[in-house]
């Protein structure tokens, strides 16, 4: 394959192959586990599950910021996820979960939850960090489901 790939207006850029490489999957298994388990939950409350949202999907700035400081806090967000989200059937934010493994102990992970756990308690939006385990069990993940969900901010 040519490793050049001319444009339209005749520029010549580098295949995208020196850089990127395909992922095979798009979650762990211990997150495939979770899924399962949080799916069959979504279905009997009644709500829709989101796989590994983006923090701008889920926040958004306020309108009446320079764009300095826009950039500026728009980047602390821009390439940050939350692993499940649970929306109501008119897609309103219902619970954010996160599933804490191994990688939540190291020094820069846990700089990111403090800041996630900061941001969404301020902003008043649910959030329940669960941790991994081998087998999740429907009735203890569902009971701790319905507890985490609160009074939402778009209801006052």
């Amino acid at each position: 394959m040519n490793k050049n790939i001319k444009t339209n207006n005749t520029e010549s850029i580098t295949s995208y192959k020196k850089y990127y490489k395909p992922k095979i999957y798009i979650t762990t298994l211990s997150e495939m586990k979770f899924y399962n388990v949080l799916l069959e939950i979504a279905r009997e409350l009644d709500y829709i599950v989101f796989a590994q949202v983006s923090l701008y999907n889920i926040i958004s700035m306020q309108e009446n910021l320079d764009y300095s400081t826009h950039i500026k806090y728009f980047n602390k967000i821009a390439s940050k996820s939350i692993d499940f989200v649970l929306v109501d059937k008119k897609c309103r934010i219902k619970l954010c979960i996160e599933l804490d493994d191994n990688s939540h102990k190291k020094k820069n992970r846990i700089e990111r939850d403090n800041f996630i756990n900061e941001l969404f308690k301020e902003l008043e939006i649910d959030l329940l960090r669960y941790p991994v385990y081998n087998v999740y069990y429907k009735d203890t993940l569902k009971r701790k489901i319905q507890e985490s969900i609160k009074e939402h901010y778009y209801i006052k």
